[in-house]
């Protein structure tokens, strides 16, 4: 697997992104409301915490936790520190080559190791984007992370058929000239902030 094939790289720098966005949320954000209509800010971080957990253990070919969606019970004080810990474990869980091999069971599918790490790096980037626009952090996120994800998305999450099984909303038209990381939020189905 050359360089350009291995997602850790990109894993690793979702969560790095993660690690920042979840410890610069302000004391009195975490209950404000998200793109992400399903989660506050609060119980957002504890969906991507709850995700981190599970890559963490696909990585280590541990047994995927399947209590979700979101890590509850956690301080808002603590979630800074509680965040990192989880996603430098779910890093560390893929940093030797043996991670790569092989398929993994997820509970809504088998796939090859390579893609579980890009489906799951996926989830950070959206989310971290989710967290961005609901604390005022736009301008921090990387969109060298987004023009990674745009394309994947594009390919693997058709546009028919959203909701149900499939946990996207319909398409949201946004202008070309938007950043990718609203072209993103849109292609998701969320209504990216733009005038």
């Amino acid at each position: 697997m050359t360089d350009a094939q291995d997602p850790r790289p990109l894993l690793r720098s979702a969560f790095e992104q993660s690690i920042h966005l979840v410890g610069a949320v302000a004391p009195d954000q975490f209950g404000d409301p998200t793109p992400c209509t399903d989660f506050d800010v609060r119980t957002l971080i504890g969906h991507m915490a709850f995700a981190a957990n599970r890559i963490a253990a696909a990585g280590s070919r541990t047994a995927i936790p399947d209590q979700g969606p979101a890590i509850t019970g956690v301080s808002d004080s603590d979630w800074p520190n509680v965040f990192e810990k989880m996603a430098r474990d779910a890093i560390e869980a893929w940093s030797d080559d043996a991670a790569l091999q092989g398929e993994i069971e997820l509970p809504f599918g088998s796939f090859p190791a390579a893609a579980v790490a890009m489906i799951y790096m996926q989830e950070q980037v959206t989310h971290g984007w989710d967290l961005a626009v609901a604390t005022g952090q736009v301008p921090k996120l990387d969109p060298a992370l987004a023009e990674a994800v745009l394309p994947l998305v594009q390919q693997f999450v058709p546009p028919d058929g959203r909701g149900g099984e499939m946990p996207f909303d319909a398409v949201i038209e946004v202008p070309a000239t938007a950043s990718v990381y609203d072209r993103l939020a849109g292609y998701l189905g969320r209504q990216p902030p733009i005038g």
